[in-house]
């Protein structure tokens, strides 16, 4: 396996653990082939399966330190507009009420133009 593809693991009750298939498939083509619909549920799973929250995104900002600086600035503004999205939003409860209020306020640094954005080259 490499970082180019995602070996496909699959709940083995007998272990308790979650073991290699075998299979593995190209993240290049699961990328190609998504829709945003796709995208946000696929980020939901990945946000529900050990609830990751400020670290991982840490550690995929990291790892995104490495890629090209185009890529880099549209993972900000991709980010950002998730962000934005979320702030869209009157219900909360206690589970998402501050998250939505930081949303609410980065939605308005925004709109502000607090936030700046840069060019896409």
């Amino acid at each position: 396996m490499n970082n180019h593809t995602i070996q496909i693991k699959v709940w083995n009750p007998e272990t308790s653990l979650r073991e290699p298939t075998g299979e593995e498939i190209s993240i290049y083509k699961v990328a190609k082939s998504m829709s945003a619909e796709n995208f946000a549920k696929l980020f939901e799973d990945y946000l529900n399966l050990g609830g990751k929250q400020f670290q991982e995104g840490r550690l995929i900002g990291l790892h995104l330190r490495h890629t090209h600086r185009t890529l880099q600035r549209l993972g900000v503004c991709f980010s950002l507009g998730l962000i934005v999205g979320l702030s869209e939003q009157e219900y909360t409860d206690p589970r998402n009420a501050t998250s939505i209020e930081t949303a609410k306020k980065l939605a308005e640094m925004f709109r502000d133009g607090e936030l700046p954005l840069g060019s896409y080259l």
